[in-house]
């Protein structure tokens, strides 16, 4: 048994349950025994290293990428052909099955992606060896029933040929005397049956001379005699000889690879041990994936903690209420209390399991931001401990326990109490519970404790590194919410219990006599601390929902700003590419004019010629100096704009952007300029003076510009939407408004973003899209556009 744990808490805390659902999912003998022998672990590197294993698998399994084949144990075979033994058929057909699923194993492996995304796995199967040689042997030689095949061997097929060819000739000898007139009158019935292993015919008594041969058998009622036909005779016993020798060659093929087997039986073995593991690693990924199973993180560097995120009992069926915990350096005893059937023990129960199933390699039904310790010891007291056997009564068996506990106790320990101080007088019951969690808390063990005791409750409140806990309780239902508040103590409520099933009021007053005062102080103290609690849930909750929609819409305009990223980029690169085009196409055409206007002086000799051509270079070396003009204005003194310089309509050069555009507004700061298809708000900075307006212009456009104001499109317009999360009816209005403002302010192009998912919000977009008359033509997204989840529309001008 593993030093983590006892058989105490493999039964208390469930576990054999999960190690018997593991084995279910297990495909050998010895990968059963493994899943039903599973133990935690207290080494960090082994836990790390099968937690990374059981990743893989559920991966693995996820993706349905490989299933290994069903196998049984070889190891009696290896042990047989060991002592000289020669297995039988059906022997060899298990180690054929199992090399053949080792070959499955080795073929999977041997692709680079499966490698790459399965490193642990691939590192395992790496040393199982399929035995190519035997492999080959046995399957020539055996087939799935064991039966030894014709190809085994050439003397050996060729014995069976001879046989059945013998075997058919007497068949035939046989099929003249049933269709002979003379002999069929002998005969009780016209068939053939065996007798001793030979073929005979069922002759009538009274014919038992007329029919030469060997008698092998009569009937019980002596009128027919069983006799082999002389002919058949030799035929038979050639048949017979054959036969035995046939078995000879069997039996030598068998010996011959019973040799084989023992001589491969190292390799065998390791296989198997190997192959056993991978099964077991396997059955770990399908438990992970049957209850939605995570890895859980790991605190390192002997930190003692545990944080639960959603977790749930894997053995809970039906409707779970996730548990919350949060146990450490601050707060290393909880003391949890609530009303009976409240789902304490419940708690009690997930805590521990889930903490020895992490620590013996497994997934756990919990969110992905739970952390636990690897704790070197984990111990549990809960359920009825009498002992009828050892004379113990309740409390003797769960305070012998008790004993045991604390002295194995440490900071790297896990204690889990049901009804601390339960089964005694309540006042001395208190008393041991207290001492025993200062005791616990002073050695730096992690203890969780159930109780209803007001005194525990009042005790945890005030001692440092201990907390209250309670599972929470609808009064108004009468029924548990199997929630735990951490931090505030639990309510009996047993009166209002009582009250609300019918207790005759007298009896109810009667009772609250009896009650000490103190007891009224301590339930409306902790009634408050409730109300308290539940009031920072609810608004804890609602903190949380505003900030995942915050993170929502950062994400959502991150990707409006790589889209439009994108869109510039393709404008830019669109541009340059165009005025490439335009210089090149030019200068073709010039150097062709010279050429000609060269060829024409050559001819004449007259120098007009000449001059034309020397022209035609001026005004190619002129179309040059306009598309390089850009350049020259980003850092010369004389494009720098002034304040008088911008107006309305006036055409500028933008310098991020490499290209010309056209004031629309502006104002101290920024302006709004018209840059091809985009409308963009830049910096004054950013902004030169195209050479080309006079200053005569300028003046015009400044006497017609209305300050700062320019009919424009209100610019919170947006040429993009997010439609995630959206049916198709809820998506096409969105679409039409989209569509609606985008050709208001003047956008060439829309970009709809509806995620993949199952695709029938695009394909319904889609088919939308195609009959609206502000769309011209449509298309998926580009990698750097967002790719399937986004359709890109083009819209008519």
């Amino acid at each position: 048994m593993s030093s983590v744990v006892t058989n105490r808490e493999i039964k208390v805390l469930e576990y054999d349950q999960i190690r018997q659902k593991l084995a279910e999912k297990t495909i050998s003998p010895l990968g059963r025994k493994m899943a039903e022998e599973i133990v935690p672990v207290s080494d960090f590197h082994l836990v790390f290293k099968r937690l990374k294993e059981t990743g893989e698998a559920r991966l693995m399994c996820s993706k349905n990428a490989f299933s290994p084949s069903p196998v049984e144990d070889i190891n009696a075979c290896l042990t047989r052909a060991g002592k000289g033994a020669s297995l039988s058929g059906a022997e060899l057909a298990l180690v054929l099955t199992f090399l053949k699923a080792v070959r499955r194993w080795e073929v999977f492996f041997k692709d680079k992606d499966q490698r790459e995304l399965y490193p642990t796995l691939c590192e395992r199967a790496g040393q199982i060896n399929s035995c190519p040689e035997l492999l080959s042997a046995l399957e020539k030689s055996i087939d799935p029933e064991g039966n030894v095949i014709d190809t085994a061997s050439t003397e050996l097929a060729s014995l069976r040929r001879k046989k059945a060819s013998l075997q058919n000739k007497i068949r035939d000898k046989l099929d003249e005397y049933l269709r002979s007139s003379s002999y069929r009158r002998y005969l009780q019935e016209s068939l053939v049956t065996i007798r001793s292993g030979r073929y005979v015919l069922p002759v009538k008594q009274e014919y038992r001379q007329n029919m030469q041969g060997v008698v092998h058998d009569q009937s019980a009622s002596g009128a027919t005699v069983f006799i082999e036909p002389l002919p058949v005779v030799n035929m038979q016993n050639e048949v017979t000889s054959l036969q035995r020798r046939e078995e000879q060659e069997i039996e030598r093929i068998l010996m011959m690879l019973s040799a084989k087997v023992d001589a491969e039986s190292e390799k065998l073995s390791l296989n198997s041990s190997i192959y056993a593991e991978l099964d077991f690693i396997i059955a770990r990924g399908r438990l992970s994936l049957e209850m939605d199973g995570s890895e859980p993180r790991i605190y390192q560097d002997n930190e003692a903690g545990i944080y639960l995120e959603n977790a749930k009992h894997p053995l809970l069926t039906g409707e779970k209420v996730p548990l919350h915990l949060e146990l450490g350096d601050q707060v290393q005893t909880l003391v949890v209390t609530g009303p009976n059937t409240g789902g304490k023990t419940v708690a009690l129960k997930t805590i521990g399991l889930l903490t020895i199933m992490a620590q013996s390699g497994l997934h756990i039904p919990a969110g992905k931001e739970t952390r636990l310790t690897i704790f070197d010891k984990v111990r549990a007291d809960i359920g009825d401990e009498q002992s009828i056997a050892q004379s113990l009564s309740t409390f003797s068996g769960h305070m012998h326990n008790i004993i045991e506990i604390i002295n194995e106790s440490g900071p790297m320990t896990l204690l889990l109490f049901d009804e601390l101080g339960a089964g005694t007088d309540p006042s001395e019951g208190s008393a041991l519970a207290m001492a025993i969690l200062g005791e616990l808390t002073a050695r730096e063990a992690l203890t969780v404790a159930t109780t209803h005791i007001n005194e525990l409750k009042l005790f945890a409140q005030v001692q440092e590194k201990m907390q209250n806990a309670a599972m929470e309780f609808d009064p108004d239902t009468l029924t548990p919410t199997y929630r735990l508040l951490q931090g505030v103590p639990g309510q009996s409520n047993a009166f209002y219990i009582a009250s609300q099933l019918g207790l005759p009021e007298h009896v109810l007053e009667k009772a609250k006599t009896f009650v000490h005062r103190s007891h009224d102080q301590v339930e409306s103290v902790i009634a408050s601390l409730v109300e308290d609690q539940q009031r920072y849930h609810r608004d804890s909750r609602k903190a949380e929902i505003d900030r995942s929609r915050a993170e929502l819409l950062m994400e959502e305009l991150e990707k409006e700003q790589e889209l439009l990223k994108a869109r510039r980029e393709d404008i830019l690169t669109e541009a340059r590419e165009e005025a490439r085009d335009m210089v090149k196409k030019a200068k073709t055409k010039t150097d062709q004019i010279i050429r000609e206007l060269r060829t024409l002086k050559s001819e004449t000799g007259k120098q007009d010629t000449l001059a034309r051509a020397e022209q035609a270079r001026q005004e190619l070396n002129e179309l040059r100096r306009e598309t390089d003009e850009p350049e020259e204005m980003e850092d010369n003194a004389e494009y720098v704009l002034k304040e008088d310089d911008l107006v309305a309509g006036a055409p500028v050069y933008v310098r991020s952007l490499k290209q010309k555009g056209e004031v629309i507004s502006f104002n101290k700061e920024e302006a709004l300029v018209q840059v091809g298809a985009m409308k963009v708000h830049l910096p004054l900075q950013e902004l030169r003076l195209d050479k080309k307006m006079s200053k005569k212009e300028a003046g015009d456009l400044k006497s017609q510009s209305t300050g700062s104001y320019s009919v424009s499109k209100d610019m919170s317009v947006k040429n993009s939407i997010d439609l995630r999360g959206l049916n198709l009816d809820e998506a096409r209005p969105l679409v039409d408004k989209l569509l609606d403002n985008a050709l208001w302010a003047g956008f060439a192009r829309v970009d709809i973003i509806h995620g993949k998912g199952t695709g029938k919000l695009k394909q319904g977009l889609r088919s939308y899209l195609k009959e609206h008359p502000l769309v011209t033509t449509y298309r998926s997204g580009s990698s750097s556009e967002g790719g399937e989840g986004v359709t890109v529309v083009e819209l008519k001008s």
